[in-house]
């Protein structure tokens, strides 16, 4: 059975949001920056800024999505397992393997995975790229004969055409993303795990239980229809644990153990969407 999807489209431009405002950060610190070694260091931290938000927006829709991951099989250190007995194994797993990717690897999977358009800026970037790997690799030339030496830097200028192409690309990330996973609401998420976890048709109909707000994107309450008698044990306590999170019912616990195995596995989905969802809203 094909998990649901509960990626939100707010928490995979999140990451997106936070560096644009590192870059307006990087153009006010331009002005004063009249060193070669301030440019520099604003300039490698702008290009790594963006890598790492690639790495958090990629992380966060694989530790959902992991069947996108491109490999069948993937190492894991057993620290990794012996240090997480809790549902945050899968993000630690996932995000383990992005930190080993290279970062060329890392550029070519953020867009097969997501499925997106690459902006169309993107070759800039990657030589944007090229040049931060010379001014890191090759910046030093000696010259021993005339003794002489050589050290590379960016100039202001370039520099400033760098912010605006990364503004120009996170646009269109932005743009792609929006576009792709436009249905990738709150409300949706929630509505695919209800489903995913209630069989039966007397949960069918997700606005018998729920009082929803689609233009606000949120549950504000809780209904009790007189067909919610007629579920099983297990499904009367998944209900209670919904409506723990949403309205802040209390939970009447059964026995853990006689939950199934489908059961256990949307237990832990809702309690990962929840800290999505719940905690911050």
């Amino acid at each position: 059975m094909n998990r649901p999807l509960i990626v939100l489209k707010d928490n995979l431009l999140m990451p997106i949001l936070a560096t644009e405002a590192r870059i307006e950060e990087i153009q006010l610190e331009l002005n004063s920056a009249i060193s070669h070694v301030n440019l520099n260091g604003l300039f490698l931290m702008l290009v790594s800024y963006i890598e790492s938000m690639q790495k958090e927006v990629i992380t966060y829709y694989l530790k959902y999505q992991p069947e996108r991951l491109p490999a069948n099989t993937i190492e894991v250190d057993k620290s990794v397992l012996v240090a997480n007995e809790d549902f945050y194994l899968l993000e630690r797993i996932i995000s383990e393997h992005i930190e080993k990717m290279p970062f060329w690897r890392l550029s070519k999977l953020f867009y097969e995975v997501l499925r997106i358009n690459k902006p169309c800026n993107d070759q800039i970037i990657q030589n944007i790229k090229k040049r931060r790997n010379e001014l890191i690799h090759k910046n030093l030339e000696v010259n021993f004969k005339h003794k002489q030496v050589r050290q590379d830097s960016v100039d202001a200028e370039y520099l400033s055409n760098c912010l605006n192409e990364y503004v120009k690309y996170l646009d269109g990330l932005k743009s792609e993303i929006c576009k792709a996973f436009a249905r990738c609401s709150k409300i949706n998420a929630l509505k695919n795990l209800w489903h995913y976890t209630f069989k039966t048709p007397l949960c069918a109909n997700f606005s018998d239980y729920w009082y929803v707000d689609y233009e606000k994107d949120y549950l504000h309450g809780c209904k009790k229809p007189d067909i919610e008698h007629n579920l099983s044990s297990s499904e009367k306590f998944m209900l209670e644990i919904w409506r723990s999170q949403v309205c802040g019912c209390k939970v009447d616990f059964l026995n853990m153990a006689s939950l199934g195995y489908h059961k256990q596995c949307c237990l832990y989905m809702f309690l990962k969407l929840s800290n999505d969802i719940f905690l911050y809203s």
